[in-house]
């Protein structure tokens, strides 16, 4: 084989396996599925077209701001926020909300649906004898 032959087969190896080693390096959400995380610092950057703009952030977030994460990269996460905004912001920035608390019935629901009223417990039937009649009461059984 040839000098040039074996240099072709090396880069194309070197290329191959840089392809394999960048392949799954962001992970996409759906926008219903999409995971909702809390800010956890003041004045964290907020990039409208990407991290590597050259005229630095175009805005800020606050602590406690929440975003929903629609596509999360190796630095950085591509969020969108309440207002509808969408940008980026550092991954390290983030922390994954607290659960939304559940609903209670509001009024304009109708309270007469039974499923929404607690079901009732049946207990066993346990008869106990009458203790003001003469009836006569079984022996008790055998005992140690």
């Amino acid at each position: 084989m040839t000098v040039f032959m074996l240099r072709f087969r090396l880069a194309t190896l070197i290329l191959m396996v840089s392809q394999l080693l960048s392949g799954c390096s962001s992970i996409e959400y759906p926008p219903d599925k999409a995971p909702r995380m809390v800010v956890l610092h003041d004045g964290v950057p907020f990039y409208l077209h990407g991290p590597a703009q050259g005229n630095g952030s175009d805005g800020t977030l606050a602590q406690g701001d929440e975003v929903q994460v629609l596509r999360k990269e190796f630095g950085y996460s591509f969020v969108q926020r309440d207002t509808g905004q969408k940008g980026f912001v550092a991954n390290e920035e983030l922390a994954t909300a607290p659960p939304l608390p559940k609903q209670s019935p509001t009024p304009s629901q109708n309270l007469s649906t039974p499923s929404l009223w607690p079901q009732e417990k049946s207990l066993p039937d346990i008869r106990t004898p009458d203790l003001d009649t003469n009836e006569q009461l079984a022996p008790p059984g055998f005992r140690y």
